[in-house]
């Protein structure tokens, strides 16, 4: 005797709810790929003053990781730039910084002749194993004094930590 569900001839149609689980897999897919794309784009950078404590020490920043010692010298103030002058005082060769550090600067206080920066740089690592992957954060104080009228770096800030 048949079961009253079964009829001679009847195909079976798609399970209803194994069509909502695959449909939500595609979703969730997709979903996903548009979340890595949209947040893997740079995002376009505030312009920022150049003659501001702040741009000048992002054009510092910059020239440092240019490997332009010249231009990164002229950011600094005439003091800063005697110090750097004097005999023992390190001359490094400035390599173009790697890809895989970031330079946060943020403005910290401003006076009418002193102002601090704060530049946060933010080195990321991956290691062989999967899903291994560290994060070092350095934060560095710039202090700058206006020098004939103009923000200029008071203390020479060693390059090293924009690089490596």
């Amino acid at each position: 005797m048949r079961g009253v569900s079964e009829q001679p001839g009847a195909v079976a149609g798609p399970d209803r709810f194994l069509m909502g689980i695959v449909l939500g897999a595609v979703a969730l897919i997709a979903v996903g790929i548009a979340a890595v794309l949209l947040a893997g784009r740079q995002q376009p950078s505030a312009t920022v003053d150049p003659s501001s404590p702040v741009g000048v020490v992002q054009a510092y920043v910059e020239a440092v990781r240019a490997g332009d010692t010249e231009r990164a010298r002229g950011y600094l103030s005439q003091s800063a730039r005697d110090q750097v002058d004097r005999p023992g005082f390190p001359k490094p060769v400035l390599p173009p910084s790697p890809p895989d550090r970031r330079v946060l600067i943020e403005a910290g206080e401003v006076g009418a002749d002193r102002a601090t920066v704060r530049v946060t740089i933010s080195t990321f690592t991956a290691r062989s194993e999967p899903f291994s992957t560290g994060t070092y954060h350095q934060e560095v104080e710039v202090r700058l004094v206006r020098d004939n009228g103009q923000w200029r770096i008071s203390t020479p800030v060693e390059p090293f930590p924009f690089l490596y």
